[in-house]
């Protein structure tokens, strides 16, 4: 199973010391179970995408644990783009697809929201 979705950016100017970061915000899991999802970025104006055009972003992994009385937790991944965007020569492009990949647990996680900040 794969989920993916076109994400734009807010601004497109870059700073000194400023970077483009992902951001999978609420992610709400079960902590007694292992969680594991990987983040992809592709240029979304490349028409004939294939996986050699993909870039790795990084993998959200809980390794399960009990919490007193709790059973779901809830938490955020980030991970830098600035030199993914580059490699995918889509640093200039207003939109990106980023595509969470489940490798364990995906049934029971859900994600409120994934944007790309400028900081």
């Amino acid at each position: 199973m794969k989920f993916g979705e076109i994400w734009g950016r807010n601004d497109g100017s870059y700073g000194r010391g400023k970077c483009w970061v992902l951001v999978v915000e609420g992610i709400e899991y079960d902590s007694e179970k292992y969680v594991k999802f990987d983040v992809y970025v592709n240029d979304e104006d490349d028409d004939d995408t294939t996986p050699a055009q993909t870039e790795f972003a990084g993998s959200f992994a809980q390794l399960p644990h009990k919490h007193k009385g709790k059973m779901k937790s809830k938490t955020s991944f980030k991970a830098g783009l600035t030199e993914l965007l580059e490699d995918l020569e889509a640093d200039d492009d207003e939109t990106i697809l980023v595509s969470l990949t489940p490798r364990s647990g995906g049934g029971n996680v859900t994600i409120e929201g994934i944007k790309i900040i400028y900081v």
